[in-house]
């Protein structure tokens, strides 16, 4: 089970990727691409591009006996010092380092099994009488496909029940942490379910991932909010934290024009940076649907692309205010690679939040 993972050479690499500024720069740099890539173990490829940028505005590509290759983790991924080709080795994620007259180019390699399998939630949350599919991944080189299979261990009797072809999940009653079990041909993978009844409007949870060149499965409180808009109609913001030691370390944000009374499924449309940064408009008149996902360190902020949803499927009634429950997916794009395919975060996640309603005018 893997409560909380932050990949140690994922941290390191964001910190590359995070304060290199591409568009301007005094001193030389180098950029791979892709700066993202996967291959499987036992696989070998060819090194990504490189490309020298002398720091004035120049580009060339470098000549093969230029460019020295390194990996950050050769017991992961092998690398070639003179060709950069590449050997997968061992399940993970690594970094590949390209060097040309003393500047330096990343990339994030994962490394999979021939059989892979990734929960893409480690934790579920819910409220007695949700119901969801559990998501997962699953890589295979060969064919025929794999079978994938789900197990309630007895100690989840009367917390959840889980359909073993489909892997739909029913929340029965609070209770929990206990385990759910996901099975692939011959490899199993273990996560948690978590079945909260809240009694007051306090206590939310939420776990969710982010997959891209971020990868991270982490949770902590959240809550809900009807909230005045400037025109003093209502919208509506959910809004997670992931605290590390003592500072929120990551942010979760989902604001809609209007305000969340019921069931249903609602969209999530896009919010360019330019927007995100003018005043409180985004807030306190939001022109449609929107999501953020942030990172303090590294620091790194990506706001939404279109087609994500936020699912509500249960609001009820507690002191003070209600409760509300249910998960969210949606598509985000880092700031610094804005221009960037590679920039694309796959964010997703469960939730039991406190729901208030805040008539104070938005300022």
């Amino acid at each position: 089970m893997r409560l909380v993972r932050v990949a140690a050479a994922l941290c390191a690499a964001l910190a590359w990727f995070g304060c290199r500024d591409t568009t301007a720069s005094a001193s030389p740099y180098v950029v791979l691409a892709p700066v993202l890539d996967s291959l499987l173990v036992g696989d070998q490829v060819l090194a990504p591009s490189v490309t020298y940028y002398d720091g004035v505005g120049n580009a060339r590509i470098p000549g093969r006996t230029e460019v020295s290759w390194t990996s950050s983790d050769p017991a992961i991924l092998g690398v070639d010092s003179a060709t950069g080709r590449m050997t997968g080795r061992r399940r993970g994620v690594a970094i590949i380092l390209a060097t040309v007259q003393s500047a330096r180019g990343a990339a994030l390699i994962a490394v999979s099994n021939t059989l892979d399998l990734t929960l893409l939630l480690d934790t579920i949350y819910a409220m007695p009488g949700d119901t969801l599919t559990v998501a997962v991944a699953v890589q295979k080189q060969s064919q025929p496909a794999p079978v994938v299979w789900y197990e309630a261990p007895p100690s989840a009797s009367g917390v959840y029940a889980i359909d073993s072809a489909s892997g739909r999940l029913s929340a029965l009653a609070e209770g929990g942490p206990v385990p759910y079990i996901v099975h692939a041909d011959t490899i199993a993978d273990t996560g948690a379910v978590s079945v909260l009844r809240l009694s007051d409007t306090t206590g939310g949870k939420f776990f969710y991932s982010v997959l891209g060149t971020v990868v991270t499965h982490v949770g902590g409180g959240i809550r809900a909010v009807n909230y005045a808009r400037t025109d003093g109609r209502l919208a509506f913001q959910l809004q997670g934290e992931h605290v590390s030691g003592v500072a929120t370390n990551q942010t979760v944000q989902i604001t809609l024009p209007d305000s969340v009374v019921g069931p249903a499924a609602y969209a999530i449309d896009s919010m360019s940076p330019g927007e995100a940064v003018s005043g409180q408009t985004p807030i306190c008149t939001p022109p449609r649907p929107w999501a953020l996902w942030s990172s303090q360190s590294p620091q790194i902020i990506a706001y939404t692309r279109p087609s994500g949803t936020l699912g509500v499927t249960q609001i009820v009634l507690v002191a003070h205010g209600q409760t509300i429950s249910g998960r969210f997916a949606y598509r985000a794009q880092r700031v610094d690679l804005y221009a960037d395919p590679l920039g694309v975060l796959t964010i997703q996640g469960t939730f039991v939040a406190p729901l208030v309603t805040d008539r104070t005018t938005c300022k």
